[in-house]
Order: structure tokens, then sequence, then C-alpha cells
């Protein structure tokens, strides 16, 4: 071995660095220094300073912080040959959701008693009510999740119906990521069909079986994801490689916006061609939570949207401002560990449900309403 060939792998490591994890976290670190700097040099208040400063301590003392947990995802770096523009609207929006978590960490810190004041914590050993939880001046219900949980694709239909029973004045649909917009421009909304569900269900087929089961069931389905994307997606193993372009491209901050806006139109067309619709959008919660950039939430805040997450003991990080600042009473969390040891099954068939009945806090945590369950392996 000589000099050369050391030379020739730190180069090689250093050429392969911004591709893997160590890159991701490097870029996050920079734009956090960047966001901190801007916030310190600004008139903001000093407890959005305070937050910032925090915050890099916490990266410099313990690698980490609970702004990384939430939002390091949206540091992947781009494919090459990106355009500019995009690569340009995909930084802003990067600082742009960094500056939020900031101000909003800021927020909740001082205001987490009242909070706490705010929220009804519930507990369902199988169903939620979820009629009598979810606004009724809301036309749109924003379902988050994190993707293939049999738990929240079974709940998805459960939850439409319960809704429709008690509004029979309204008329509901299913509008998912899911599904391909099949609609053809100036004809209006596009209801999907049982015979289209196997090509229309096509970037995540895991949940062809429910979209049939939702057709079946009466209530109008309606794809929302662009035909392209999703061609891209099957075309380049999208759902389980994470390095591929179309992933890169269409999971960023910029290429959600773009998905986002294309949605909202067929969701807009909805609720204007039906003055009696209710639409129930079920994607990702990168889409749905009000704090990440781009929001659905914010694009349709005409609509009084209401925003639903649902989540499993591994994915508590998704959303650390809510499990920072409405963690679930002790009482809660000690039932929890009786009911686990008296009877398992009962455990993780346990929802554990968290609503803001106030929307400040809403607006502030990310959601009007978290139903948490208990493992990603059973849920499947």
């Amino acid at each position: 071995m000589n000099k050369r060939f050391y030379l020739l792998c730190a180069g090689l490591f250093l050429f392969l660095l911004p591709l893997n994890g160590y890159g991701q976290r490097a870029s996050f670190t920079r734009a956090l220094k960047k966001t901190a700097k801007k916030v310190e040099t600004s008139s903001r208040p000093a407890s959005v300073k305070n937050a910032a400063a925090t915050m890099l301590q916490s990266e410099a003392a313990l690698g980490g912080s609970r702004m990384r947990d939430m939002l390091e995802p949206l540091f992947k770096s781009l494919p090459s040959h990106t355009k500019k523009d995009f690569t340009a609207a995909n930084k802003h929006l990067q600082e742009e959701a960094l500056t939020n978590f900031l101000e909003k960490e800021a927020y909740l810190s001082l205001q987490k008693e009242l909070v706490n004041k705010a929220v009804l914590f519930q507990m369902y050993d199988a169903t939620i009510p979820y009629s009598k939880l979810i606004n009724p001046s809301a036309r749109v219900i924003l379902v988050g999740e994190t993707h293939e949980q049999k738990r929240v694709a079974e709940e998805m239909l459960f939850m439409m119906l319960n809704y429709q029973s008690a509004y029979p004045e309204k008329r509901v649909y299913y509008a998912s990521e899911f599904v391909d917009d099949l609609s053809v421009p100036g004809q209006g909304v596009r209801i999907l069909t049982m015979a289209e569900v196997n090509s229309a269900v096509r970037k995540r087929p895991f949940y062809r079986p429910y979209a049939k089961r939702i057709v079946r069931s009466g209530i109008p389905v309606v794809g929302l994801e662009d035909p392209a994307v999703s061609a891209q997606a099957v075309a380049q193993n999208y759902t389980s490689n994470t390095d591929c372009p179309a992933y890169k491209r269409w999971s960023s901050p910029a290429g959600v916006d773009a998905r986002n806006k294309h949605w909202v139109g067929i969701i807009e067309n909805i609720l204007q061609q039906d003055p009696n619709a209710v639409v129930f959008v079920h994607a990702g919660m990168g889409h749905t939570n009000y704090n990440q950039p781009a929001s659905l939430a914010h694009k349709l805040r005409k609509y009084k949207p209401f925003v639903m997450e649902f989540n499993y003991a591994l994915g508590a990080h998704m959303n650390p401002l809510l499990e920072q600042y409405a963690p679930f009473p002790q009482e809660m969390n000690r039932y929890r560990v009786q009911l686990r040891a008296r009877n398992e099954q009962a455990f993780y068939h346990l929802l554990a449900v968290r609503v803001m009945k106030d929307k400040r806090w809403a607006l502030a945590v990310g959601c009007d309403m978290h139903v948490f369950f208990h493992d990603w392996g059973r849920s499947r």
C-alpha cells in the first residue's frame, strides 16, 4: 500500500460523502448554522434566538436535536443535472422549514402549560368515534401517515363511513396520493372505477385492496398523483430505492411542493363542483403536517382543513414538537404498560388519541388530531 493509494481512497471517500448519510447530516448542519445566524441578526423575539442557540448546542454536543429528527430527510442531495430554479426553490423551502421549526419551538416552550390544558387525551380499545372528533366545518380532512401501514389503511374506510353516517347531507370523497390522477383536462373530476384500480394504484401496490374496498363501499375514489411521477417511481424502484433520482426529486421539499400543487387543483375541483363535498385526503405526513414546507394544509386553508396524523411507536420522531409539548399523561402511559402485561393482544389494538381543541396549538404542533398505535410490525 503506497501513499498514492491512500490519497486515492481519501479522495473517493470525499467524493462519495455527499451521497451518504454523512453528507445529508452535514447538509442539515450547514443549513441550521446559516438559518440560526439569520435569526440571530434579525428582529425575531429573544425566545426564537434562544431556540436557535439551543438547537446548535444540541447538534454540537449530542450530534442531534428534535429539529434534526423531524427535518433531516428534507436535506437529501438532489439528483445531478437538476435545474437551477428547482434547486433554488428547494433550498428556500429547506430554510423556511428550519425557521418555522425554530419559531414553533420557541412559542411552544413558552406556552407548554396552556397547550396541555387544551388537549383532549383519549384511549380507545378498537374504534374511534371520528365524526365526534373531526371539526364539522372542515371541508378537507388531511390524513397523514408514514406509508404501507395496514392499521391506517383499514382505519381510513371506517373513518369515512363513520363520518358519512353522522353527516348524511354531506358527500364524502376519498382522494389519495397512492392513486394516479386519471382525469382529462376540461372534463371535471374523474372517479375511479373498480376496473381501473390495478392500473391506477401503481406507485405502491400495497394500497390496491384497500382502494377496492373503498370503491366497493360507494365512496368516490379520486386519484391525486401525476401519472408521470408514478411512472418514474415504478421505473426506478422508487419505493425501496431511496438513492434513485425519482425518489430524491419527488420527496424533496421542492418536489413535494410541485406534487402538492397538482393535488390541490384536483381537490379544489371536487369542492367547487360539489358544494356538499368533504374530501378525505390520504397522503404522507410530509404533505399534510402544518409544519412541513409547502404543506397541503396551508395551500387549502380557505377550506378550513383538519389535519390528522397516524403514527406508531417507532415513528415518534416524525413529529417531535407534538411529542415534546403535548406528551401523553403519565396515567395513560401507566395504563398502557399495565394492559400490555395483562393482555398483549389488547395492547396492540389500543389507540391513543390527542385532539388539539385550540387551533393555535394545532398550527404550532403540526396537526389537529394525532392517533398513536403501538407497533409498526404488528400493523402490517
